[in-house]
């Protein structure tokens, strides 16, 4: 083995020895990258790589086969093919036109040329000069012991605005409530500062610049980060803290309806795909939902349902820590035994690999954080808020279900001075145009957040507004 790293080595120094460049084109479709890397060897041919963090693929060797005026770069290992409509060998080219081709089908193209590999980008994003103000701050709050780390964004040209605080669903998320690329805040504050609103978010506990444990939070401590995060806004002179409000998104839209609940002092809510039913019937909703998503045909999803209730219902129950996996087990065994082997084949469940469901669902559900929301209930909170509230939900939504949800909101909010609700047709949980409107799309999609959505709540905050 030694000899082989040394043959690595001295093949690597060879080639600064004689002397080379490089040149880089990053493209994005979806939200994958691309980068070709050409590299100029003085003593013999070129060579192009292409590498890609989302594809996992780092440096693939690419044959190259000129036809016409264009240039076809190939890799039959992972049956990739590029097809370039300019000539990589001019490399006065600052961009670069191309098809991409892999198992997934033909993707269009475009490569600008980089110094280096360069964080994914939506068009959504803000960029360029700004007509607001951004503010990276830190904080300590006495009360949690933790360090904050956040972004807040002021409107121009104005000393009284509305402020917002972002909360993001669940999850450990920075500040900008980044999945995959896409910064969901980051376009949620664009868009208030735009239209002169303020907002606030912060990273959560151990990410970014936050210090803390997230992993034994629950949603009481993020309760308790708001609190920490409002506390901070109040001390500070220079900003408008005397019309603020709440928006959460899923989770955060729980933590937001528990903290409206208590705080008088916030004067509005927004819940983007929150819950308003209980925990344990949203697990119901939600895995239900997915599962159709996934066209799996409905005699299965009532097999698999009928078993996750059971374990749903074990957690409720039974939430020792000490003795919650042998429960787990005994439902598991209770449910299969009446099952015969090939049902049990076509869910996975055959030849033992029901301790593989086991296992992954005990090491969520052991969690301080699912007892906390598996126990849920909308009805202590709820009844409290007497301040306006506004509901969204996307109707292509398979983690939080939009008609039960809004549903349990307009049941329960018997006292807010204001409510409105509203669902988007064709819209995720992440409130994209979706097309299958499988989680697992939501990353590969280009919109972040749709434009409609954004002006809505804009527009609802304005009508609410007591800083006119």
């Amino acid at each position: 083995m030694l000899k082989v790293k040394q043959l690595v080595i001295f093949s690597i120094f060879c080639i600064s020895a004689f002397g080379h460049s490089q040149q880089l084109w990053q493209g994005q479709y979806n939200s994958k990258r691309l980068l070709l890397e050409k590299v100029i060897i003085s003593d013999g041919p070129d060579s192009i790589f292409l590498s890609s963090p989302e594809h996992m693929y780092k440096k693939l060797p690419l044959q190259q086969e000129k036809k016409g005026d264009s240039l076809f770069l190939m890799n039959q290992n992972y049956n990739i093919r590029l097809k370039i409509k300019t000539i990589l060998g001019d490399l006065s080219q600052d961009s670069l036109v191309a098809n991409y081709v892999d198992y997934t089908g033909i993707h269009p193209v475009n490569f600008i040329k980089t110094d280096s590999l360069q964080p994914l980008s939506f068009p959504q994003h803000p960029k360029g000069k700004l007509p607001y103000i951004n503010k990276e701050v830190t904080f300590y709050s006495e009360k949690t012991d933790i360090t904050y780390g956040g972004t807040l964004v002021l409107p121009k040209h104005t000393n009284h605005y509305p402020l917002v605080f972002l909360l993001n669903g669940s999850g450990q998320q920075d500040r900008n409530y980044t999945y995959a690329g896409h910064q969901f805040f980051t376009v949620l504050a664009d868009a208030l500062a735009k239209k002169g609103i303020a907002s606030f978010r912060i990273d959560d506990r151990g990410i970014g610049e936050t210090t803390g444990d997230f992993e034994n939070a629950t949603i009481e401590d993020f309760v308790l980060d708001l609190e920490a995060a409002n506390s901070f806004i109040k001390s500070q002179e220079n900003i408008d803290h005397s019309f603020m409000g709440i928006i959460g998104h899923s989770e955060g839209g729980v933590v937001a309806s528990i903290a409206a609940s208590r705080d008088k002092e916030f004067k509005f809510m927004l819940s983007l795909s929150g819950v308003g039913v209980t925990g344990l019937k949203i697990l119901n909703l939600q895995n239900t939902a997915i599962l159709k998503s996934m066209n799996i045909e409905d005699s299965l999803i009532d097999h698999y349902m009928e078993l996750y209730n059971s374990l749903f219902k074990t957690v409720y129950n039974h939430h020792e820590a000490d003795n919650l996996k042998l429960k787990l087990e005994q439902a598991v065994n209770n449910w299969m035994q009446d099952k015969d082997g090939d049902l049990l084949q076509s869910m996975g469940l055959a030849d033992g690999r029901e301790k593989n469901l086991i296992y992954r669902f005990h090491k969520e559900a052991k969690k301080d954080a699912y007892q906390y929301m598996i126990r849920y209930n909308p009805k202590e909170y709820l009844p409290k808020i007497e301040i306006p509230v506004m509901v969204l939900n996307g109707a292509k939504d398979v983690q939080v279900p939009a008609e039960e949800n809004i549903a349990g909101f307009r049941k329960y909010l018997s006292k807010s001075t204001n409510f409105a609700s509203k669902i988007y047709p064709n819209l995720n949980h992440m409130y994209q145009h979706c097309h299958s409107c499988t989680t697992s799309e939501q990353s590969e999609l280009e919109e972040v957040f749709a434009p409609e959505v954004l002006a809505d709540i804009t527009k609802w905050i304005h009508s609410v507004d007591q800083t006119k």
